[in-house]
């Protein structure tokens, strides 16, 4: 059966030299491009949460002269997604490397739908500044 491996480097680290070790001390070494594109999604995941955070701020901002009650649950609900998209991140990168080290099969991830009631909750903001600025 062929391998998927790109690279071969001769040998695995030795054991305890990386961190975290409970993800470096299992399986071999995969293929660093596969890494990266773990690095990658978990990257994508922190600028996720730094986008909310900053639209948790914008939104608060916004409304400081006169704050709504819905305009401080929105801007604490972002900031609670944007903690959860954090933790969400590095689950699914710890997840996703131990799989790729033990070559065993990627773990699935319904996640966006995080993504997608951030979203959501981004719109609601947009329609309350609209309509209170129209009013």
């Amino acid at each position: 059966m062929p391998s998927n491996e790109v690279m071969d480097f001769g040998g695995d680290p030795p054991p305890g030299s990386r961190h975290p070790r409970a993800v470096y001390d299992h399986g071999s070494e995969p293929d660093p491009l596969y890494t990266l594109a773990n690095e990658r999604t978990y990257l994508a995941w922190l600028r996720f949460a730094v986008t909310l955070l900053a639209a948790a701020v914008a939104i608060d901002r916004l409304f400081i002269d006169h704050p709504l009650a819905g305009s401080q649950a929105l801007a604490l609900t972002l900031v609670v997604i944007a903690v959860a998209a954090c933790g969400l991140g590095v689950r699914r990168w710890y997840v996703t490397e131990r799989a790729l080290r033990l070559k065993r099969a990627l773990p699935g991830f319904s996640a966006p739908l995080l993504a997608a009631l951030a979203l959501v909750l981004i719109g609601a903001g947009v329609v309350l500044l609209v309509v209170t600025e129209g009013g």
